[in-house]
């Protein structure tokens, strides 16, 4: 993998860069499965489509790939495709509501690791198109403390981790929270607190993840947002449709927006460089 790194690097280093923002790229996470994770990162992408973003979602849980049923879309190819040499990225990107970018993930990224050197370059200069194609990439990454999720995390430019005002929920996201701190330095892992009742509950939740994460990790957070528990959401799920589709007007995603107006300031204004897709996969290769 040093070596491809290499090859990633040179590659980089050959193609001159447009002089604006490259394309930044999101990790979201979360600490344990079902707080809500997946259909936060379809929705937030909606979002931030109606902000005139371009944006594409990636699908990152590599054993429980359920991104395109969320989006209510079925995928013909996925990056297997690419890495087989099979199709391009723009007949492996699908469209979903909106318009939005879809690139099916499934094992794929795990493949990423043990392709030829060969193969690689044409994967690297396949996937760089995705500058063209989009200004942010959401990674929805698989939940809990796997090697692939760390990767993915490591290698992104910003984290929005999900919880719930559950006991289970902060203990597991602190987990994944100590994990990142002994791996990697971050700048600031931004928080968004699911399925709460009024705003307090929001408050007091980070206000306790942010306690644990001071006093122990010395890892900055940042309260990105909250969402309130709303029926509509079991109902858009049912029916196979992001609630920014079905219920646009729910409490829900009226959360999901505004945290979507943070995150497009995030990305205008920056706190470190992002590093666009390649910059994303140089590092994601030294991960493996």
């Amino acid at each position: 993998m040093n070596d491809q790194a290499k090859v990633l690097r040179r590659l980089v280093s050959q193609q001159k860069k447009q002089e604006r923002q490259g394309l930044r790229v999101f990790a979201v996470t979360s600490g344990k499965g079902g707080v809500g994770k997946t259909n936060f990162s379809v929705n937030l992408g909606l979002a931030l489509t109606d902000l005139g973003h371009k944006v594409i979602l990636f699908d990152g849980d590599l054993g429980l790939a359920n991104l395109d049923i969320a989006c209510g879309v079925t995928p013909r190819y996925t990056l297997e495709h690419l890495l087989n040499g099979e199709k391009t990225i723009e007949e492996i990107l699908i469209r979903g509501p909106k318009g939005i970018g879809i690139l099916p993930g499934g094992s794929g990224v795990q493949d990423l690791a043990n392709i030829e050197r060969e193969r690689l370059i044409e994967v690297i200069q396949n996937l760089s198109k995705l500058e063209g194609l989009g200004d942010i990439v959401i990674i929805d990454t698989g939940a809990g403390l796997g090697q692939n999720v760390l990767n993915f995390l490591k290698a992104a430019d910003d984290i929005i981790l999900v919880t719930t005002p559950e006991p289970t929920s902060l203990t597991d996201a602190y987990g994944l929270m100590k994990t990142l701190q002994r791996n990697h330095s971050f700048h600031t892992i931004n928080i968004v607190v699911n399925r709460v009742i009024k705003e307090k509950d929001a408050r007091d939740t980070f206000k306790r993840l942010e306690s644990a994460a001071n006093r122990f990790l010395n890892l900055p957070l940042e309260l990105l947002g909250w969402i309130y528990e709303d029926v509509a959401v079991g109902k858009a799920i049912m029916k196979q449709e992001p609630i920014g589709i079905s219920y646009p007007h729910s409490p829900a995603y009226q959360c999901i927006q505004w945290i979507a107006s943070s995150v497009s300031g995030i990305y205008l204004d920056p706190p470190k460089q992002a590093g666009g897709i390649r910059g994303f996969l140089t590092k994601l290769l030294r991960s493996f």
